[in-house]
């Protein structure tokens, strides 16, 4: 198998922390890595700003905690040898590319898109799928490599996961669990053992369990397909081999959760609750109801709180989820 790593990093208009994370990852060292951003049709000129970026013209200045300003400050010298293409114009074989793709594809479709476009290089052996408001540690790719190389049941592994704003604060341990009994309700986990599925937001895997496991289910659009993608691995993995973690966990990562969601509370609590309850559902007719139940719950406790976006956004992801739709949001007709 060939021992080269694709980095892949979605974006979409969030320039500032994709060039943070650029500048991270290029840091890193011990493995023989090429990285892709793919461009999901950002409307706030990304390609420009990573193009001048790669030219010296504009520097990624983030507002990090002064510990972590090293893995990111000074710059990495410039130019950087970085091409912006088409989806399908000729590839030259750049150390770092960025793919202008034409529309807002979510989470599911903008990553799997990159995951086909890197699948399509022969010398493609190994993904690290990458959220772009990540920082990275500089021996985190070669430890992933390493450890997902040298292990005899090809494992997909995760990273020991940070807070970006708080950077001794574990957020987690690779993964997260479904929740308590039946309620699909997801939280991180701080030990390997614990983990359910691996998070999205880092995830590398051999280009074998790639192909084994497919893509994201672009149903979702955003949340929960990293829970759709490798629980049912883990469940099988678990069953097989009694006692013996699914995953495997290593290296370090520092991430600012949910920065392309918390723009707008409505549309993130939709997502969330349509999409929670159709995972749900698919493990089980238990879990489906019960996770129901607790939507329904919760928009009592939104209002309560005086949260009346986070109310409407419950509320329309359960008449959705009810009436089967799928896919981006759509304004009610």
């Amino acid at each position: 198998m060939p021992n080269r790593s694709y980095v892949l990093v979605l974006n979409w208009n969030g320039w500032a922390d994709t060039l943070t994370c650029l500048e991270s990852l290029l840091r890193s060292t011990g493995f023989d890595a090429r990285i892709v951003v793919w461009d999901n049709g950002s409307t706030d000129g990304s390609s420009e700003h990573v193009a001048a970026w790669a030219r010296g013209e504009v520097d990624a200045i983030p507002a990090l905690p002064a510990e972590l300003r090293g893995r990111v400050h000074p710059p990495v010298p410039k130019p950087v040898n970085l091409a912006i293409r088409g989806p399908d114009e000729a590839d030259g074989g750049e150390p770092v590319v960025l793919i202008r793709g034409d529309r807002n594809l979510g989470y599911a479709g903008g990553n799997n898109a990159a995951m086909r476009w890197a699948l399509a290089r022969p010398d493609c052996g190994w993904l690290w799928i990458l959220n772009n408001d990540i920082v990275v540690d500089a021996d985190t790719g070669a430890r992933l490599w390493q450890a997902v190389r040298d292990d005899p049941h090809d494992r997909p592994a995760g990273t020991h996961i940070y807070h970006l704003d708080e950077p001794r604060r574990l957020q987690a341990c690779g993964g997260q669990r479904l929740g308590r009994g039946p309620l699909v309700a997801p939280r991180y986990v701080d030990r390997i053992e614990a983990a359910d599925y691996l998070t999205g937001a880092s995830l590398f895997l051999s280009r074998r369990r790639a192909e084994q496991l497919g893509f994201f289910n672009e149903d979702y659009f955003l949340n929960a397909e990293d829970l759709e993608y490798t629980y049912p691995y883990g469940r099988a993995f678990a069953r097989a081999h009694p006692g013996m973690p699914p995953f495997l966990v290593a290296g370090k990562v520092w991430h600012r959760e949910s920065s392309s969601q918390s723009r707008n509370r409505y549309l993130h609590t939709y997502y969330f609750t349509r999409n929670l309850l159709y995972a749900s559902r698919r493990i089980s007719p238990v879990h489906g109801l019960a996770t129901f139940a607790n939507a329904v719950a919760r928009i009592g406790l939104a209002l309560l709180r005086r949260e009346p976006q986070a109310a409407r956004g419950i509320l329309r992801g359960i008449r959705d989820f009810r009436a089967g739709v799928v896919g981006a949001w759509r304004e009610t007709p």
